[in-house]
Parts: C-alpha cells; sequence; structure tokens
C-alpha cells in the first residue's frame, strides 16, 4: 500500500503538470498492449501509417514500457507544460548509474530469458538510452507531435476543471480524480493500492505533482520512490474536438465494455441499486479481484460511476449511459 500524507495546508503541496515525453511514452504503451485500451484504438489504427522501420522499432523496444514507462521518462517538468526538446535534453543528461537502475528494473519487469537485455543495459546504459531517445524523437517526428498539438489545450481544460474543483480542498478533489484511491480526511491521507508499503510525508517530500493522461487510461500511475519528484498520474478523457471523431471511439469502448456476459449482469444489479464490490460479489459468486476488472472495464466506458459511503466505494449505472449509447449507434447510421 502506499500512503500519501497531504499536509494541513495542502493546497502549497500540490501543483500540475503536463509532459508531452510522459504523454507519449504512454501512447508507446497502448501500442504495446492495444487489447487493454479501447479507447485509444483509434490511435492505434492511426498508427499503422507510421513508417514500416518506426513500427518495427516500437515493436522491437516494446518490452520497455509493455508494464509501465520507466520513472526516467517523467523525470521533472520546467513548469505547466515542458517542452518536448527540453524533456529529451533532461533525460538524456541523467547520471548513468540512474539511468541503469530504471533500465534494468524494465528490463525485469519485461522478462529477459537469454539474458541480452540485460547485459547491455549494464554494458553501458547509457548507449540504450540513447537508442531509445532517437526511436522516441521519430515517433514524436512522425505522428505523436501533431497529436499533443490537438491534445494539449484539452488537456490544460482539464487542468482547469480539476483546479476548480480543489477550491472546495485538494483531498476532495483527489477522491474524485482517482476513484481507485482511498482519502481519509480526518488523516489527512491517499492511499493507493499496490504491492510494496510505501509512505510519502509531501511536507518533505513535496510538491505532488498531478498531471492528467488521456492515454494512461484506465491507468493509475504513481511516482513514490526517491530521487524522482511524487507524481500521480490520472486518467482523463478530455473533451471532444469533434462529437463525429470521438462518439465513434467511446460508442467502441461502451460496446466493448459490454460484451461479457458478467459485465451485463453487473449492470442489471446497478440499475436495481447502488452496490459495492463486496455486495456484487457475494450474489454473483465472483471474487472481489473478477468483480474489480469488470467494474473498472465498465468505469472507463462510462457507463457506472462511484462515489464513497462511509468505508464502501458503491457503483451505480450513470445516469442515461444506456440509453446515450443507443441514441448514438442510431446516430452511426
Amino acid at each position: 500500500m502506499i500512503t500519501l500524507r497531504m499536509p494541513a495546508a495542502d493546497a502549497e503541496h500540490v501543483c500540475f503538470e503536463l509532459s508531452p515525453l510522459a504523454e507519449l511514452m504512454q501512447s508507446w504503451h497502448v501500442l504495446a498492449v492495444p487489447e487493454h485500451h479501447a479507447l485509444q484504438l483509434p490511435w492505434v489504427r492511426r498508427c499503422r501509417e507510421l513508417p514500416a522501420s518506426l513500427r518495427a522499432g516500437l515493436r522491437e523496444w516494446s518490452w520497455l514500457v509493455r508494464d509501465e514507462p520507466p520513472k526516467l521518462f517523467g523525470a521533472g517538468a520546467d513548469g505547466l507544460v515542458s517542452r518536448f526538446a527540453d524533456e529529451l535534453d533532461r533525460v538524456a543528461a541523467l547520471p548513468a548509474d540512474r539511468v541503469a537502475e530504471e533500465l534494468t528494473r524494465a528490463v525485469e519487469l519485461a522478462g529477459d530469458p537469454d539474458g541480452e537485455r540485460l547485459h547491455r543495459v549494464k554494458d553501458d546504459p547509457v548507449a540504450v538510452l540513447n537508442e531509445v531517445l532517437g526511436l522516441v524523437e521519430r515517433y514524436w517526428r512522425a505522428g505523436f507531435a501533431e497529436e499533443w498539438r490537438a491534445l494539449e489545450p484539452r488537456m490544460l481544460d482539464a487542468v482547469a476543471d480539476a483546479g476548480s474543483a480543489m477550491t472546495a480542498g485538494v483531498l476532495p478533489a483527489l477522491d474524485t480524480l482517482v476513484p481507485a484511491a482511498t482519502v481519509n480526511q480526518r488523516a489527512r491521507t491517499l492511499r493507493l493500492d499496490r504491492p510494496h508499503d510505501h509512505r510519502v510525508d509531501l511536507a518533505e517530500r513535496g510538491p505532488l505533482r498531478l498531471s492528467p493522461s488521456f492515454f494512461a487510461w484506465p491507468h493509475v500511475r504513481i511516482t513514490c520512490d526517491e530521487p524522482w519528484p511524487p507524481r500521480l498520474t490520472y486518467p482523463v478523457v478530455p473533451p471532444s474536438r469533434g462529437a463525429r471523431r470521438t462518439e465513434p471511439a467511446m460508442v467502441l469502448a461502451r460496446l466493448r465494455a459490454l460484451a461479457a456476459q458478467p459485465r451485463l449482469d453487473i449492470l442489471r444489479l446497478l440499475r436495481e441499486q447502488p452496490r459495492s464490490t463486496q455486495e456484487l460479489s457475494r450474489i454473483l459468486g465472483m471474487s472481489g479481484a473478477a468483480v474489480s476488472g469488470h467494474l473498472r472495464k465498465l468505469l472507463g466506458a462510462d457507463l457506472v460511476h462511484a462515489h464513497r459511503d462511509g468505508y464502501y466505494v458503491l457503483y451505480q449505472v450513470a445516469p442515461q449511459a444506456i440509453d446515450d449509447l443507443a441514441t448514438q449507434l442510431v446516430a452511426l447510421g
């Protein structure tokens, strides 16, 4: 469990960051495991038009981002929005031992049956990093720069919305932005279920950098290990650039979310009344982990909403979600 403790003057210990490099790396993760990212499938399809040599390079190095992008690619911004070129320079200037540590962790997460990747990283981590940065720069020029230009203003809108919500307090806003987290107002903590225990006091290590991300959806990413600054990357679906482009993507996400009997059963039960994961698990005779997995897909497609009621998180069908889906399907005809 990772626990972030927020000081009383919490607004002074949070800031927002938008990183084109970090978002590019998240989009590369989407290309590596597209089956987990229904909402971004339009991007996956567009990337089929990238040069063949670039697509081959992204596949060859996909092990680097298959679990999650190494933290060195989100090493900290200069302000609200960084310049991509400045971010590349900052990563290229990192000490060799820090580069080796992060790349070694990526190799271990991805697996390395013949030991070739680990040998290369230990032998010359800077050379490996420079090869990756060259590939990243080609990916940026070939397609992601244009995507970022369209995405950046919509991410700034997401920051503005989150900032407005924080006028009522940072922790209540984080409870809304990150439903996967557990917020304790009295203890002033935010907790995320992760396989290792770590407690971070933001009065000492802060500020907490908050990064909305479209390509991270549906994941919540957290960085808490030194020497990296504490960062929470939370998923957002930004406002549409135009209904014709985004509505089919949402229709596809919703149809995929509905294409499983357990999820249909969950929706039927949630139409009756709001229910917790534990209650759904008992009724359906499924494990809590299985129910949580189905709920994540329904949440990601905006078919259900979550809210906290004391100790429990309750789920309910999103208002008008099914009717909206029917309307969208008719409109596609």
